[in-house]
């Protein structure tokens, strides 16, 4: 999602705290994913659409709270015409995205899964480098090379590690990259359509139309679409769409309102963190060594590509006729 550029070194102590309590939401999203199917006995393609259904329904009453116009104040098109991808293309994105994540559970540990899906700001990155020839740091270089070997080391401990269900992990892994992708690219298309919409909005056409995607996957899956037990097998359900999907993206998008965009950016790092130790401590998915320092490298090399892009835009702003 857009982040507003803030480029003052003034921090708000409510909107920081709201960055960070909308990252922990939105780590707990995996573990309400896996507790979905042990409590409710759906499938993870089920809870999926349950996330952006409920996800959507949530924003959409926050909206109409707030008197948000579901289209903007341009009407359907973005540039007067009839061009209306921005109501259906992150959707789509969307939807493959936690298709392939939600997916992953099933074959690798939540940690690995949330890691890996992390590393689709090294492919923001590197897509800017080579379609909008934008420059690289020598530091986002080499927290790449490390976020990588990182990601090799991960990968290396699910070749040597008990899968979760009957899955295969490496298989896991690579659903959690392929993520990171359609991650990526929902990132870029909202980036796009930013210009002309409010996240709000954004967010809730996403949400609606990821769900229309995704219903008939989850309505045909072998797995059970509506939750078993009651109250027991929906609560999961309803803190992965209310909680970490429209709570955790409203605070963080609260949060980047008043808090630099350097510091918001290693903040939301505390998000793959907190899901690794939540995975061991409620799904019971210990963490091998191998794992651990494949995680350790990839925040540390996340956080260096992070930091060496943010010193890299404050140089270009400073420099004459930067600020354009």
């Amino acid at each position: 999602m857009n982040r507003p550029d803030v480029s003052s070194s003034h921090i708000s102590p409510r909107h920081l705290a709201g960055l960070i309590g909308g990252a922990l939401c939105i780590a707990f999203a995996p573990i309400f994913a896996v507790l979905s199917v042990r409590l409710g006995g759906v499938g993870l393609w089920d809870a999926a659409f349950w996330r952006v259904f409920l996800g959507a329904v949530a924003l959409g009453v926050l909206n109409t709270w707030q008197r948000t116009p579901f289209f903007g104040r341009q009407g359907f098109s973005s540039d007067g015409g009839r061009w209306r991808g921005w109501i259906w293309v992150p959707g789509i994105v969307f939807a493959l995205d936690f298709w392939a994540w939600h997916w992953s559970f099933e074959h690798t540990s939540v940690a690995n899964s949330t890691l890996l899906a992390n590393t689709a700001i090294l492919i923001v990155t590197l897509f800017a480098w080579l379609v909008w020839k934008e420059k690289l740091s020598r530091r986002f270089v080499s927290g790449a090379v490390l976020a990588f070997g990182g990601v090799a080391l991960l990968m290396l401990s699910s070749a040597r590690r008990v899968p979760p269900t009957d899955g295969n992990p490496v298989f896991g892994d690579l659903l959690a990259l392929l993520t990171a992708c359609f991650y990526a690219s929902y990132q870029l298309t909202m980036k796009h359509y930013r210009r002309h919409r409010s996240a709000p909005v954004l967010m809730f056409w996403a949400s609606l139309g990821a769900a229309i995607l995704l219903f008939p996957l989850a309505w045909i899956h072998p797995d059970p679409f509506w939750p078993e037990h009651g109250w027991m097998g929906w609560w999961p359900l309803i803190g992965i769409g209310v909680v970490s999907h429209a709570c955790g993206q409203g605070l963080i998008a609260y949060g980047l309102g008043g808090v630099p965009a350097s510091l918001a950016s290693v903040v939301l790092l505390v998000q793959p963190v907190t899901t690794a130790v939540l995975g061991a401590v409620i799904l019971g998915q210990p963490l091998v060594p191998w794992q651990v320092f494949g995680g350790a490298a990839v925040v540390g090399g996340l956080f260096l590509a992070i930091r060496g892009q943010v010193a890299l835009a404050r140089q270009d702003r400073a420099a004459p006729g930067g600020d354009r």
